[in-house]
């Protein structure tokens, strides 16, 4: 790493620097918002985005929204959304049905979670992350991109430039997140290496315009496959909301060694639009022709230094189960609020160490999983997915990393969700409470902090947790679960594994960090040897 240089005078100083203003980079900065911790955005695009990309959020995403108080601005323009969508396989989309199938959608609805999934599309969803990144004060620069950067052992040293006036401005920050996609500049300067299967193909994309609504609802269809004497390819459609129209997707394969983009213009494109519809004189009006690599590509190091990959930046993946931006804001979840513990001075420094710990097992995963996926759809058996999208999106589990390992520990890496009884680096199971007459989740009750969960008859973890809290300066939500909440089904010992004496301590990203299923002689001395073990204290 490069010293530092006494003599630099900084434009401006910010705890954390993200480049890449996108899903995933504004979902970074809104987390870490609201725990505390300001940061700036810089992104080369002069608004949100145009395009709808992305077009499906998972229920555990919808659970993290949820805690960052956005999920009512996502359900007041999502458009609707079915459990029993569908995925054809046709001559066209009005032709002849040679395939159809169910579409695996357990990561969307399920029990498993307070929340369902949405099929918001990106173009729609970002505006909203903008608005609420805004007002907790994230610092947004669009149009803006970061063109060199430095770092030593106490911080980075960025140079940003506005794209609009060509002016650049000097930053100092403590910490660096590249969230700046599948190309990453941030990632090529580190020189981290990717792994993984690479280039699957090569697709050139058609949005457009048509009234083809009705045509997909009569097949409940999210996504279908065509192939004719014309066009052999994928539609997508993104449903209008009051934001914009209907739009549709348009997916064909191409050689990038003999064609480009310019070799599509509409001339080209309507034609070929029109065939895969199966109505020679539709109207259609072609909105943009985009260009893109569908690869399977995993960073072989998710952090060097003081700068870490996120998103797109860490992995790339096939889009089958929209688990790429549901992927990355897990990542960023995972991220955030060790930035914050650390940056709060609650953490020593190697807490960062776990997010590639943790993480860089679940991209191998996700990546595997989702290509296995694609490849299952694009056969003539559709209908045989062995795909499991909920335990690979909500099922995983973080062997080791930031948590408190158990002597006889299961070291399998997903199962689903419900077969999970809160071991330590999984997700905290989804119970109903009636708390001040109300229902609610047991994961209403995470997100910016800590949380310590104690049984009916966990008396002294309450007051052991409060005095830890006061010694350490360290904020600890306590909550005894069937005394200060009503456990409404009788679920929380079974669905946590511990007794009515039992305690479990929840980490802000919703993940078990450590568990007594009993009480124990000194529970002041057990939770701070867990906290020291958890925060590298």
């Amino acid at each position: 790493m490069n010293k530092p240089i006494s003599s630099v005078q900084y434009d401006e100083k910010v705890p954390v620097l993200i480049v890449g203003g996108s899903l995933v980079g504004l979902s970074l900065s809104l987390l870490l918002a609201k725990q505390g911790v300001t940061s700036m955005v810089v992104e080369r695009h002069p608004n949100t985005a145009i395009h709808p990309r992305v077009a499906g959020l998972t229920a555990r995403t919808l659970e993290i929204f949820r805690s960052l108080g956005i999920e009512d601005d996502i359900r007041n323009v999502e458009p609707p959304f079915s459990k029993d969508s569908k995925v054809f396989q046709a001559e066209s989309l009005v032709g002849q049905v040679s395939n159809e199938t169910i579409e695996e959608m357990s990561a969307f609805f399920t029990d498993d979670s307070p929340a369902q999934g949405s099929c918001i599309a990106q173009d729609i969803l970002e505006p909203i992350l903008r608005k609420h990144a805004e007002q907790n004060g994230v610092d947004l620069r669009y149009h803006t991109e970061m063109i060199s950067f430095e770092q030593d052992q106490d911080g980075v040293s960025a140079i940003i430039r506005n794209r609009a006036d060509n002016t650049t401005r000097q930053i100092r920050t403590d910490f660096l997140i590249a969230a700046d996609g599948g190309k990453s500049g941030t990632r090529k300067q580190l020189g981290i290496d990717q792994h993984g299967a690479g280039t699957i193909m090569h697709n050139m994309s058609m949005v457009f315009e048509a009234d083809i609504a009705e045509l997909f609802a009569k097949r409940d269809a999210v996504m279908g496959f065509v192939r004719n004497e014309t066009v052999m390819g994928a539609f997508v459609p993104y449903p209008g909301t009051s934001v914009r129209p209907d739009l549709y997707r348009l997916d064909i394969w191409y050689d990038p060694t003999k064609e480009s983009i310019e070799d599509y213009p509409e001339s080209r494109c309507i034609p070929l639009i029109r065939a895969a519809i199966g109505i020679p004189d539709i109207p259609v009006k072609l909105k943009t022709v985009l260009s893109w690599e569908m690869a399977a590509r995993v960073s072989d190091r998710l952090e060097q230094g003081r700068v870490f990959l996120v998103g797109d930046a860490a992995r790339v993946q096939p889009p089958a189960g929209a688990l790429g931006g549901n992927t990355g804001i897990a990542e960023a979840q995972n991220l955030a609020w060790k930035l914050v513990a650390v940056l709060h001075g609650h953490a020593d420094h190697d807490l960062l160490r776990t997010y590639e710990v943790e993480r860089l097992p679940i991209a191998d995963l996700t990546v595997e999983q989702a290509t296995v996926l694609s490849q299952q759809r694009a056969t003539e058996e559709i209908d045989q997915i062995t795909v499991n999208t909920l335990m690979v999106n909500m099922g995983y589990r973080y062997v080791k990393g930031a948590l408190v390992p158990e002597e006889k520990q299961d070291i399998t890496l997903i199962k689903l969700p419900s077969q999970w009884k809160g071991q330590p680096g999984t997700r905290a199971p989804h119970v109903v409470l009636e708390k001040n007459g109300k229902q609610i989740s047991i994961l209403d009750l995470f997100g910016t902090q800590f949380v310590l969960m104690v049984g009916v008859d966990g008396t002294d973890w309450i007051q052991a947790a409060n005095e830890v809290a006061k010694k350490w300066s360290f904020p600890l939500s306590i909550h005894q679960i069937g005394a200060d909440s009503t456990d409404w089904n009788g679920q929380f010992s079974d669905s946590y594994g511990i007794n009515t004496t039992g305690a479990v301590l929840v980490r802000p990203d919703g993940i078990i960090g450590w568990r007594s299923s009993d009480t124990v002689n000194d529970p002041k001395l057990s939770l701070e040897k867990a906290l020291s073990v958890i925060l590298f204290r």
